[in-house]
């Protein structure tokens, strides 16, 4: 089964504090890296991860605000310093194509590697890469600015159907899909469980970025059933006013889109430096949704152990 891991690198918002800083992760799915935002001191933290930077094949820019993109010139300058051979992806919204066009000619950045700048202004739910049993998707953010939240979604599973079982339906292409999928499926108003049709390992796993944005329920759409969540918990509940006044979301909102979202796990994080400990932002949000986690910047996660939700307690139960 393909490795499935997320690496916090920089968790913080505008103002690097508390040992925190500007926006940064990395997905890895068995050998493709993503970096996804690109914040100051990127490159630094990408070593002291334990990330080597020439893996990363795409880079995904939410927005155009310095602490999610000033990072990136200089890591694109480094690429072309170390010899970088391999091509380059860099998604965005509009406008980062003009970006970094603009830096490479003021500067006389030369670019000596194969990269492409792919700018994507979604109303819906985009693909906009895909390769084996992976696939990534970007959706629209209610920010200040135009800003794009990422999916990333395994697009089967490795269950495998029961034959004999399956000779006693006369099942639709699009249903087999879903059964692959690990989903349920519907059969003449009857709705039975993916069970009783395959065998194997569990259904796929996902992964959506919600950088900065307002508490906007149109987002549920495009994340519905997620496996982890990842959605900016900028400010506390007290601060909801200036949440709304900036375009962020405190953290008692992202707990209810999480719940509402029927996500399995919630990571926090885009902390505003104001707060030296976010304890108290992971209670709000735990009002609201069972299953919190405060994004540790170097700590990296197994989203398919996060998709499976908590541990058991000593009881054996789960919160």
């Amino acid at each position: 089964m393909a490795e499935f891991a997320l690496t916090i690198i920089g968790s913080g918002s505008a103002l690097p504090m508390h040992g925190r800083h500007p926006s940064a992760q990395v997905i890895q799915y068995d050998q493709v890296f993503c970096l996804i935002d690109c914040g100051e001191s990127t490159q630094m933290r990408l070593r002291d991860a334990g990330i080597k930077p020439f893996k990363i094949e795409i880079i995904l820019i939410s927005h155009l605000h310095g602490d999610h993109v000033f990072g990136l010139p200089g890591l694109l300058s480094s690429f072309t310093h170390l010899h970088r051979t391999e091509p380059l992806i860099v998604f965005g919204p509009v406008g980062i194509k003009g970006l970094l066009t603009e830096i490479i000619r003021y500067t006389e950045l030369k670019i000596n590697y194969p990269l492409s700048i792919i700018e994507s202004s979604p109303l819906g739910l985009n693909r906009i890469w895909g390769r084996g049993n992976l696939e990534i998707l970007t959706f629209p953010l209610y920010h200040r600015i135009a800003c794009n939240g990422y999916l990333f979604r395994e697009t089967s599973s490795t269950l495998k159907l029961h034959k004999e079982r399956l000779k006693s339906y006369s099942l639709t292409i699009e249903q087999l899909r879903e059964l692959k999928k690990g989903n349920d499926i519907e059969v003449d108003g009857t709705r039975i469980p993916n069970s009783e049709f395959t065998h194997g390992n569990e259904s796929t796993v996902s992964y959506a970025y919600c950088s900065d944005t307002r508490y906007d329920q149109r987002i549920l759409s495009f994340i519905r059933d997620v496996s982890v969540l990842y959605h900016e918990t900028t400010f506390r509940n007290d601060m909801i006013s200036l949440a709304e006044q900036t375009g962020h979301t405190t953290a008692g909102d992202a707990g209810r889109i999480a719940s509402a979202a029927r996500a399995s796990c919630l990571i926090t994080g885009h902390y505003s430096s104001r707060y030296k400990e976010v304890s108290d932002l992971l209670l709000e949000a735990g009002e609201y949704f069972p299953y919190v986690l405060e994004a540790v910047e170097g700590k990296r996660y197994n989203l398919r152990s996060l998709a499976c939700g908590p541990e058991p307690d000593e009881h054996g139960e789960k919160p």
